[in-house]
């Protein structure tokens, strides 16, 4: 993984570095969002995300300039889609082991993979001395939530890696303040590389995925592998993204300094000024 990534700079500089990335072929960009911690600021409980309404219309914006937006999440298709409100997009939900296309199509489906019912009542009564360790039951797949109590981590690992010694044929992953059993064909890299596939159908497509957390590493790591393919982690750390932005603050700038890209691609970009400053260095995407 790399020790540092680059920070996105100025407008001028993004618009610049984009349309020359982006016009060395005739691939298209195809957005691949991240939820949690990219779109939507983390919180304690994650019935209490939401994606903020300026960031909504931007998405729907990029949407009805012919853009596919894929969201890429480790939530189940129903959570993400209200967090969507009316927008209607694919998402790749529990990791990519549901992928969902819009208009009720489904690309593919979890298969009954787990008992969750079984290790949802050994979870509960692992957790009964700590009520501040919380359960999500994802219908495929089960997380235990520490959010609430980070200094539950090593006493929720235990439990975890104990429930998966019953489960081993299941594969624990880490995110932020929460582990999660899940089936080992979960992997948002090879989620990211089937919408592709079927995206190609109709065109050729360069991906962008934008992503915060440990679970978002497999899609960096295949995008890097995709010629034009641009890799943004949110927040620090290390990482196979190319670049990184701050926050979710800065995601939402920069979705809307890409649709002031897209909107303006047939006309001279390089008189539109860079008024809205992301921080960080001046770099361009190559």
């Amino acid at each position: 993984m790399n020790n540092r990534t680059d920070k996105i700079s100025s407008a001028s500089d993004y618009l610049t570095c984009l349309r020359d990335k982006l016009s060395s072929n005739n691939n298209k960009p195809c957005l691949f969002l991240d939820i949690d911690g990219t779109l939507s600021d983390f919180q304690l409980d994650p019935n209490d995300c939401y994606i903020p309404s300026s960031t909504l219309d931007i998405i729907n914006k990029i949407i009805l300039e012919q853009i596919p937006v894929v969201a890429v999440t480790g939530r189940d298709i129903e959570s993400a889609r209200k967090l969507f409100e009316t927008i209607d997009l694919p998402i790749a939900a529990l990791h990519g082991l549901e992928i969902y296309l819009g208009k009720e199509k489904q690309l593919k489906t979890s298969k009954n993979f787990l008992e969750i019912s079984y290790i949802y009542n050994i979870l509960t009564k692992a957790c009964s001395s700590y009520p501040d360790l919380l359960i999500e039951n994802k219908s495929s797949s089960i997380a235990l939530h520490y959010r609430k109590a980070p200094e539950l981590e090593n006493i929720a690992k235990k439990i975890i890696l104990e429930t998966q010694q019953v489960f081993p044929q299941l594969k624990l992953i880490q995110g932020k303040f929460v582990y999660e059993l899940i089936p080992a064909q979960a992997n948002k890299g090879l989620a990211i590389k089937e919408v592709l596939a079927h995206l190609k159908q109709q065109d050729a497509y360069a991906p962008i995925f934008i992503g915060d957390d440990v679970t978002d590493e497999d899609g960096f790591y295949v995008v890097n592998q995709i010629e034009q393919g641009i890799s943004i982690k949110v927040g620090q750390g290390l990482t196979h993204a190319r670049y990184q932005l701050e926050d979710t603050k800065q995601v939402h700038d920069f979705l809307e300094l890409f649709l002031e890209h897209v909107q303006n691609h047939d006309n001279n970009i390089n008189n539109i000024k860079g008024n809205n400053n992301l921080g960080g260095e001046k770099i361009c995407l190559n």
